[in-house]
């Protein structure tokens, strides 16, 4: 009896050993593959891409959009005419991050206004009132981060929009809202900026 059980015993040992082997190397790569669903693209961009985008506040490139971090995040890099101010209005559900490359930013948050000139970072927390703007006399560039990401696409939608409407005609502020309604952007107007205070 011990010589049949102890080949018997072998041989189930084996047979397991190998079933278990079998399936640790198959599971590694349904997980690779599932964790390749949700990965970011590697974005590799040269000097000068993407495209810009010209829009009503002046031009727009997006360096990393949402599609290509699966919606946590975007990077635009913008350039601001001078002249240019936001209304006050609240992100509540998007956090805004400058980095000044050129130029001077200007932002309102709550009753403080900051000079930011290159080299400066500022983060604008999601809910947070606040207005931002080019008040000096040459192009503002700054890097915008959009966490999560999906707001930049409002830059394309107004690049659109500019290609048939000219910011100079009465109804581009009306159809440009219309449009931010119909993307369903994260928005939210709460009054103008008077920069003069």
């Amino acid at each position: 009896m011990k010589k049949i059980l102890l080949p018997a015993l072998l041989v189930s040992g084996l047979f397991f050993g190998f079933e278990r082997v079998s399936e640790t190397q198959t599971k590694p790569e349904k997980i690779q593959s599932e964790q390749g669903k949700n990965k970011p693209k590697i974005v590799a961009l040269q000097s000068g891409e993407p495209d810009e985008l010209t829009y009503d506040a002046g031009t727009a490139r997006i360096l990393a959009s949402s599609e290509d971090t699966n919606g946590a995040w975007s990077l635009v890099q913008l350039t601001e005419n001078p002249g240019y101010k936001t209304r006050l209005h609240r992100h509540n559900y998007t956090d805004e991050t400058y980095y000044v490359l050129e130029g001077v930013l200007t932002a309102k948050i709550a009753d403080k206004t900051y000079e930011l000139p290159a080299g400066s970072y500022i983060v604008i927390p999601r809910g947070t009132p606040h207005a931002q703007g080019n008040l000096g006399k040459v192009p503002v560039k700054v890097l915008l981060t959009l966490t999560p990401g999906g707001f930049e696409k409002s830059f394309r939608d107004r690049a659109e929009l500019i290609r048939t409407v000219k910011p100079d005609n009465p109804n581009f502020i009306k159809m440009r809202e219309e449009m931010m309604k119909k993307g369903n952007y994260d928005r939210e107007f709460l009054g103008d900026w008077d920069t003069q205070k």
